[in-house]
């Protein structure tokens, strides 16, 4: 039997690259200003400030991790918020999502969801730095955007699409936010939503390590790199650890963030548009009543890339940075430690046999 339902169980599921970890991190920092404003931040387990284990339980149909959570909650706060941008796939899939509101109407509460979204080729552009930082793969721009818009991959970006049983579904409030530095800070964005104002003393800002920061032209090219030789080497980036952080630390230390990188220009930019401008059109009158422009403005594109010198100082300083990265995640990986420990004997007596006699 369902409980009256006068609590509301909030969940802002990104989407990613809309500033996720930011915005956790000022919950994280303001728990305490959010708790005397009405809103409950508790975290599954002991260890750890994410919500997380949430969204892969959700994922998985693993009820019993979410009814444990619920048992957990104090009854002394009308409004519950969790964060994480794990959960908007699991949350777009109907069956999912119809037996997690089911199952917090159980425990008293409604459920709404936020996103906050991005137009497609600015979230397109973000995402291939990222997973390329990353080490996921070592595409061109090119070739990453052609896969991105496959049949197999283009229901990431199709809002319509991606989010239409939520759309469809009356008992759970669902808000579209679309993202940018325009709109404002988007944790305070958040917040509003619920009425809810800063304190007196104002929120605590974010951790700096949790800032949007892109490794720059220059970072691209090196995880690239760094990709191709651990093809050769044999290697997967997925099966490392640490890799985003290894090519972050050497782009702070070089100063590259400041010039960041854009695979598209407007024209290519517009391509991408058009490719998804009916589906954007239906979205936009679906959950905003208005044009989708009207709600989300254009991103001008500018591309800029690294291009290196094929040889000099500049290429040997940059082979260099090749190297130590790929023993800085070394330092994780027995099998890679392995492979660059052979592959340096190989190269010693390949270079021994190469050599004159004296």
């Amino acid at each position: 039997m369902k409980s009256d339902q006068n609590r509301l169980f909030v969940i802002h599921a990104g989407t990613h690259k809309t500033a996720s970890s930011y915005i956790q991190s000022r919950m994280a920092t303001n728990r305490d200003h959010l708790e005397r404003a009405g809103i409950l931040l508790r975290y599954p387990g002991a260890a750890g400030r994410k919500h997380k284990p949430l969204s892969r339980a959700l994922q998985k149909g693993h009820w019993s991790a979410w009814r444990r959570y619920l048992r957990g909650l104090p009854q002394s706060l009308p409004l519950v918020l969790v964060s994480g941008e794990q959960f908007t796939q699991p949350l777009a899939c109907p069956d999912r999502c119809r037996s997690l509101s089911d199952l917090l109407a159980t425990a008293g509460f409604r459920l709404q969801v936020v996103f906050f979204l991005r137009d497609q080729a600015d979230y397109i552009n973000a995402r291939f730095v990222h997973s390329t930082r990353r080490l996921y793969h070592h595409q061109s721009f090119a070739e990453y955007v052609s896969v991105q818009l496959s049949p197999g991959r283009k229901h990431i970006y199709d809002y319509n699409a991606l989010f239409s049983g939520l759309i469809e579904n009356k008992s759970i409030a669902t808000t579209f936010l679309p993202y940018g530095s325009q709109f404002g800070d988007p944790f305070e964005r958040l917040l509003e939503l619920f009425d809810r104002s800063a304190p007196p003393s104002g929120w605590r800002p974010a951790d700096p390590s949790k800032g949007n920061v892109q490794p720059g032209c220059q970072g691209v090219w090196l995880a690239q790199q760094i990709g191709k030789r651990l093809e050769q080497l044999g290697i997967s980036g997925r099966s490392l650890s640490n890799t985003g952080g290894v090519v972050r630390r050497i782009a702070k230390e070089q100063g590259w963030q400041d010039h960041r990188y854009c695979g598209f220009d407007n024209q290519t930019a517009a391509d991408v548009s058009a490719f998804f401008a009916d589906s954007n059109a239906a979205f936009a009158e679906r959950v905003w009543n208005c044009a989708w422009r009207d709600r989300m403005p254009l991103v001008s594109m500018r591309r800029r890339e690294y291009q290196p010198p094929a040889d000099g100082n500049e290429r040997q300083q940059l082979n260099a940075l090749v190297d130590r990265a790929l023993f800085d995640l070394a330092r994780h990986s027995r099998r890679l430690t392995k492979v660059l420990a052979s592959h340096k004997s190989q190269v010693a007596t390949f270079r021994s046999a190469q050599s004159p006699p004296g």
